[in-house]
């Protein structure tokens, strides 16, 4: 009704009789802004507006007798009346003006938009929790930290080195290996996930695990790729293109649902000062020369992967090739290759190496690899490693296809003999042929080329 004010103007009491809950009493304040003294129930918001006795009355409600006595006190005595109306219109010109309203509006709306909360899940191994930092960038660049919140999924054992990354603002680690393992570990990771009220989740990892996870999370917008693992539980999907394309392009075919393009396909990695000065002290022990040309090799790959495996008397050959040219070779691998890391050093009878193995962790590692002026690898975190922090790198493909798994770079070159039987994705192999097809003369040949 448009002429309430005209009304209200009329008016020698406004009565606000209510027994129910009043969210807010909107005809009080319209009352007092006209003028209008006020008699009403004490229930809910009405509180909130009437000070009883100093702006308006207020009674007891369903209190037949304490209302007529408010009302009757109102008409036999004017100079309150007036009193409480003035008071009144004082307070709704302080409290319920149209500039304030309008701020408090907007404030609400600025609230709801930094509450607006994004999960992103990226379950796997390192190497693939490094190569999602590209689509990290791109999701924080289109989602900005002052009105989103995005939160990372991750595996215990990558949490380490996205522990300073600027483009999300927390993350939960879960182990599904371990502890949260089953189908009884997913239904609780699900019940956490659900307590933080997601509004948008991005599933970059496209596993049966991570699509359940999706789904529990209760979040109504769930992106993600239709592979046939369980993609009715997302609600935006993509079909998995059957041709082969990179990891980071593959990531983008999801974001790119959320109107997110590749700009930018650059990886990134975040070290600290301290991870710096522990990777100085172990390498002076080396007596290493500031001067001296450093090699990286990894020798090292997931126990799942063994095939990708670059034969070991290879490693010991192109060691010896490097030291011949005055360049320093670091080896790198887990604590589960040390033994073959002694292997290595002795039989090496010209040259000596830095035994890395083990000996750092993922952080550290990294510095180690920034250092070198070329790194080696076959396909494992390693490799992503060295793209992340800029490192010319060497990639050693055997089993697993490099067009779907090379990691980007400005400076690198890849070794794959692509033999009848490769990619085969075997994960046990008796002969092992197209990685021993990779000789270390071309390996040598590489390095100098990427020195120059």
């Amino acid at each position: 009704q448009r002429d309430v004010p005209g009304i209200l103007e009329h008016l020698d009491l406004v009565v606000l009789a209510t027994t129910t809950h009043e969210a807010f009493g909107r005809g009080v304040v319209e009352a007092q802004a006209a003028g209008v003294p006020v008699v009403a129930t004490k229930v809910g918001g009405v509180v909130d507006i009437i000070e009883d006795g100093k702006n308006g009355l207020l009674v007891p409600p369903a209190d037949d007798k304490s209302m007529a006595e408010a009302v009757i006190r109102i008409f036999k005595d004017p100079k309150l009346a007036r009193e409480l109306a003035q008071d009144a219109y004082a307070k709704v010109k302080e409290k319920y003006n149209v500039e304030l309203m309008v701020k408090n509006t907007l404030e609400v709306y600025r609230e709801v938009l930094n509450n607006f909360k994004i999960l992103v899940i990226k379950l796997s191994s390192l190497g693939d929790v490094i190569l999602s930092t590209a689509a990290l960038r791109a999701l924080r660049e289109k989602f900005p930290q002052a009105n989103y919140k995005i939160s990372l999924l991750i595996g215990e054992e990558s949490k380490d080195i996205l522990l300073r990354c600027p483009y999300i603002d927390e993350l939960l680690v879960c182990d599904l290996k371990n502890k949260d393992s089953g189908l009884r570990g997913l239904w609780k990771i699900g019940q956490i996930l659900r307590k933080n009220n997601f509004d948008l989740v991005v599933d970059l990892q496209n596993s049966r695990s991570s699509h359940a996870l999706a789904y529990l999370s209760g979040c109504i917008n769930r992106y993600g790729y239709n592979n046939k693992k369980f993609a009715f539980l997302l609600n935006h999907t993509i079909v998995d293109s059957k041709l082969p394309i990179d990891p980071v392009t593959h990531q983008f075919r999801v974001l790119k649902m959320l109107g997110i393009e590749l700009l930018n396909n650059a990886l990134e990695l975040w070290l600290s000062a301290e991870d710096q000065k522990s990777v100085d002290e172990l390498l002076n022990a080396q007596w290493l020369s500031q001067a001296q040309k450093v090699v990286g090799i990894n020798i090292g790959a997931s126990k799942r992967w063994l095939t990708k495996l670059w034969p070991l008397e290879y490693v010991i050959c192109l060691c010896e090739e490097l030291g011949l040219k005055d360049i320093r070779v670091i080896i790198t691998g887990t604590p589960e290759d040390q033994g073959v890391a002694n292997m290595l050093i002795n039989s090496l009878k010209n040259t000596k190496v830095i035994n890395a193995c083990g000996k750092t962790n993922i952080n550290e590692l990294a510095v180690i690899i920034k250092k070198c002026q070329v790194f080696i690898s076959a396909d494992s975190s390693p490799l992503h490693i060295a793209s992340a922090v800029g490192t010319p790198f060497i990639a050693l493909f055997g089993p697993t296809d490099n067009r779907r798994h090379l990691p980007p770079g400005k400076n690198y070159m890849v070794i794959d003999k692509k033999i009848t039987c490769s990619p085969c994705y075997k994960t046990k192999c008796r002969t092992k042929r197209c990685m021993v097809a990779i000789n270390p003369a071309e390996v040598f040949e590489a390095v100098m080329k990427l020195l120059k």
